[in-house]
């Protein structure tokens, strides 16, 4: 058959010569050049570039679903020490009573139990559990139904040793929790293999072996719906981290993530995932073409790039917004930009903040003996001479005394109580020289104890006679305890003068004796030495910020001071002292109505200062019997000044405003015996203190 078919005419038409071909070739009106309206079949530009960033995005999200899939601590990890707050519980009901918690040994931190690096991935946990494994064979509401509230409690740490706590959200029995977790693990599942898929996909189109039609429309469809299924993880991971989570059991009855833990990578990730995947899905929408593959007209080639790109950048832009303004209703919904839980103003949040364990039921504060062995078996202890130049006996280490003033610090004042003499010895100012009222002892010198009903010192052999009789009178903290009750004397100031009129009572015929209004046994003449505890871990700035007793003005926050992990007490708790003789003038000198608040300074007032780390002080404690809530650092004033009986009643007037009832510190409380050498730390500074 011919190839190229022609008409009879055309064969009969005799062979042109040579010159006459080559003339009818030369002629521009002879010669065609068939184009035709249509080009070669492939991909355009801008689909290549738009299908090479698909597949880049895709391996890339791949592989990081896979780490975040791998790492147990991917998605949220613990804060620091110093920032958790506790997990347990302060009470709960068991067989019809209530359960102090707290008080029977459970006071855990969420690091404490699980371990400081501990952190939840989206498949499992740092200690390789999935969502609904646990270390322990039963969840802990079992454990407690099989063995008892109080053994469970007591078998905390060797459950924390075996990693038993772990997963927590089964072993707590935080049912929606977990289903919210699993739910998350599935999505990841969804996302890392949809976008392995997508890597062979956009690999194909490169290839030309998909369709135009086919690939514009399922490209966009996926990565629209990884761009939706990113966005749900996103507030997911937001409405898991700020809601407050039930749990079955009575230890941990709730908790809020975001109390105890911080984002770790995976939540950035899934940030990035869901922008990148809207990227790649508006780029397939605009520079991408149904009839890629297929021959097209050459006019319909051309594109406006600029267009697209407009196109795409506002396409990002709505749903970057969209997409911010989901997780801000999520988080909103959960409360998240609240200051705080609504609180009943009438409770008072610092209650029974006082700790006495570290562990189950150890007793770790409560007082022990202060050697064994013949070494020192406690931390550096207080009230210290604290005379310039004096150096403890006790190798504190490292630890520093807080050296600014604490109202350049975190802490606050939580409380003001005060001591019959002084704790501190400061020679020349506050010592074993210094004195104050007689009494039927006829000596105004003597350092004994004050019988608070009779009005009088006895020595301390009298005291222990008594105590003998009528039992320990520390056990009886308040007024008119049957039997009396005595405080001992600590040191006394040398402004005394009983000559003076200004120093006289009623006992002494003073012309004008002061009559006490607020405060409780108090007298002019006497010596006294004023503590204002300060904390970081206070209710600060709150109507709760003063308690009684201090402790739970200093422990009232939980997760702020910590003993060992790490150990910061020195750094968060810190106490004023300033020792003080009354008098009864009205003279300008001796008046100062802002006691409440912490020392009196001025420009002759807490102008030498000694700091250094020491402890809780009271007559509970001596030289042979020690405090164990150390080290603190205290700040006191070397000197003994004179104030007025109106200005510190004026204290204990201020003190009765307080919410929370500080009527067991309107009386002066026994003071400690000056601790001796070996017992108080070598780290006292010296230097003056430095007012602007």
């Amino acid at each position: 058959p011919l190839l190229f078919p022609i008409s009879v005419e055309e064969m009969a038409s005799p062979t042109p010569t040579q010159a006459v071909a080559l003339e009818m070739v030369s002629h521009p009106s002879n010669v065609k050049v068939d184009v035709g309206d249509k080009a070669s079949p492939g991909l355009s530009m801008p689909s290549k570039l738009a299908h090479a960033l698909a597949l880049v995005v895709a391996a890339v999200i791949m592989m990081a679903v896979g780490i975040v899939l791998a790492d147990g601590a991917s998605v949220i990890k613990l804060k620091n020490p110093e920032d958790l707050p506790r997990l347990t519980a302060k009470t709960t009901v068991y067989m019809g009573q209530t359960i102090d918690l707290k008080a029977a040994g459970l006071d855990y931190r969420a690091d404490e139990l699980l371990g400081p690096a501990y952190g939840i991935g989206l498949h499992h946990d740092s200690a390789g559990y999935f969502w609904t494994q646990a270390g322990a064979e039963w969840s802990l509401q079992k454990y407690i139904d099989e063995l008892g509230l109080h053994q469970v409690i007591n078998a905390v740490p060797s459950v924390v040793a075996t990693d038993g706590l772990k997963h927590p959200v089964e072993f707590l029995t935080c049912t929606e929790l977990q289903k919210a977790g699993l739910s998350a693990f599935g999505l990841g599942i969804v996302a890392e293999v949809v976008a392995g898929l997508m890597v062979f996909f956009h690999g194909a189109a490169l290839l030309g072996l998909i369709g135009g039609k086919l690939a514009k429309a399922l490209s966009a469809l996926v990565w629209l719906t990884l761009t939706l299924g990113f966005l749900i993880v996103v507030c997911l991971a937001v409405g898991v981290f700020t809601t407050t989570w039930t749990c079955d059991n009575p230890f941990v009855p709730e908790i809020l993530l975001s109390e105890h833990f911080n984002y770790n990578y995976g939540f950035g990730f899934a940030i990035i995932g869901f922008a990148c995947s809207l990227l790649v899905f508006a780029v397939q929408l605009f520079f991408t073409s149904t009839a890629d593959g297929e021959v097209v007209h050459v006019a319909e080639g051309k594109s406006d790039h600029k267009m697209g790109l407009a196109k795409v950048l506002a396409v990002v832009t709505v749903g970057l917004i969209l997409g911010s303004v989901s997780g801000v209703v999520v988080a909103a919904a959960n409360d998240a930009f609240e200051d705080g839980d609504a609180v009943d103003p009438e409770v008072n949040p610092c209650a029974g903040q006082k700790p006495y364990h570290a562990g189950p039921g150890d007793l770790y504060f409560k007082n022990v003996h202060c050697m064994k062995d013949g070494l020192v078996a406690v931390l550096e202890q207080a009230g210290a001479n604290v005379t310039r130049g004096y150096v403890g006996g006790l190798d504190a280490g490292s630890r520093r005394p807080i050296s600014k003033d604490y109202d350049e610090t975190a802490l606050c004042p939580v409380n003001v109580h005060w001591h019959l003499g002084a704790e501190h010895l400061s020679e020349g100012e506050y010592d074993h020289h210094g004195t104050g009222p007689a009494y039927k002892n006829g000596t105004n010198g003597v350092h004994g104890y004050h019988d608070r009903d009779g009005e009088d010192y006895i020595s301390k052999e009298e005291h222990d006679e008594k105590k003998k009789e009528k039992g320990d009178p520390y056990d009886r903290r308040r007024l008119g305890a049957e039997g009396g009750w005595e405080e001992r004397l600590g040191l006394r100031c040398h402004h005394y003068n009983d000559e003076d009129e200004m120093f006289k009572t009623a006992a002494t015929n003073a012309a004008e004796p002061y009559e006490w209004k607020h405060c409780v046994e108090m007298m002019v003449g006497e010596t006294y030495e004023v503590h204002w505890p300060h904390s970081a871990a206070g209710a600060c700035g709150t109507e709760w910020q003063y308690q009684t007793p201090f402790y739970d003005g200093v422990f009232c926050k939980d997760g702020i001071v910590n003993i060992l992990t790490p150990l910061n007490t020195y750094k968060k708790i810190g106490v004023q002292g300033q020792v003080f003789t009354i008098v009864n003038s009205d003279e300008p000198q001796y008046q100062y109505d802002n006691l409440i608040d912490g020392a009196w300074v001025d420009d002759t007032h807490w102008a030498d200062v000694a700091k250094y780390t020491g402890s809780t002080t009271g007559t509970t404690r001596n030289n042979e019997v020690c405090s164990r809530y150390a080290p603190i650092t205290w700040q006191v004033d070397r000197k003994c000044h004179m104030i007025s009986a109106k200005s510190f009643d004026k204290l204990c007037e201020d003190m009765k405003q307080k919410n929370d009832d500080m009527s067991a510190d309107l009386y002066p409380h026994g003071a400690r015996e000056v601790s001796s050498d070996h017992l108080v730390a070598n780290n006292q500074e010296t230097r003056r203190h430095a007012r602007e």
